[in-house]
């Protein structure tokens, strides 16, 4: 269970009702993700070891780790149809937005794991093509738990899928996400046989 001082303080920054009522008027998919990647990363930082501190700053980290999705109009947000190139680079750029935004409210430590949030283990990630080692821990947890969400919730592009699949495709692809990230995901939110199926094809999960 989240711990009742660690849920309080997920929303103790200066700025933090400024972005989000910000990014519910704009996108409300995208403020409603937020807040259920927030309080699941600071759930899954608990269960991964991590202190209070810890645990509070990657909860934030996953408050505002889309924030830079204001500086994309929500056409784009919501695309129905397969993206172009162009329209790709435009949707990635997010990530270093909001690196940028939150630099300016002097949140560096949150500024950091948020622009590293697309980053993958075999360095297929943006913005800066990270591989291994060179993404820190709470950085790959909070990838697991926002890849998670959104497999969960759906994109305009694709449906939402089950608690167990969305487990499973995260599994599979130990190329992409860490496994020990992976495995804090499955404790916190309970036993599934996702872990004991024979294995398929390992499908890229939805982010």
């Amino acid at each position: 269970m989240l711990v009742d001082p660690v849920l309080g303080e997920l929303f103790a920054q200066p700025f933090t009702a400024a972005f989000l009522s910000a990014v519910l008027a704009h996108d409300y998919e995208t403020h409603r993700h937020l807040l259920n990647v927030g309080m699941l990363s600071a759930r899954v930082a608990q269960t991964a070891g991590l202190g209070r501190e810890e645990a509070v700053l990657l909860g934030q980290s996953g408050l505002f780790h889309d924030i830079g999705k204001l500086h994309i109009r929500s056409a784009l947000l919501n695309a129905r149809h397969v993206l172009s190139e162009a329209e790709w680079r435009i949707l990635k750029c997010h990530a270093a937005r909001g690196e940028q935004m939150l630099h300016a409210q002097g949140a560096t430590a949150l500024a950091a794991i948020v622009r590293s949030h697309h980053e993958r283990l075999d360095g297929s990630g943006y913005p800066d093509g990270l591989r291994g080692n060179q993404i820190s821990w709470e950085t790959r947890l909070l990838s697991v738990v926002d890849a998670y969400d959104a497999m969960r919730s759906g994109r305009p592009y694709a449906a939402a899928i089950a608690h167990e699949e969305a487990l499973e495709r995260l599994i599979l692809a130990d190329h992409l996400f860490d496994a020990d990230a992976v495995a804090a995901l499955v404790a916190t939110l309970g036993a599934t046989h996702a872990e004991k199926q024979a294995p398929r094809k390992a499908l890229v999960p939805i982010s």
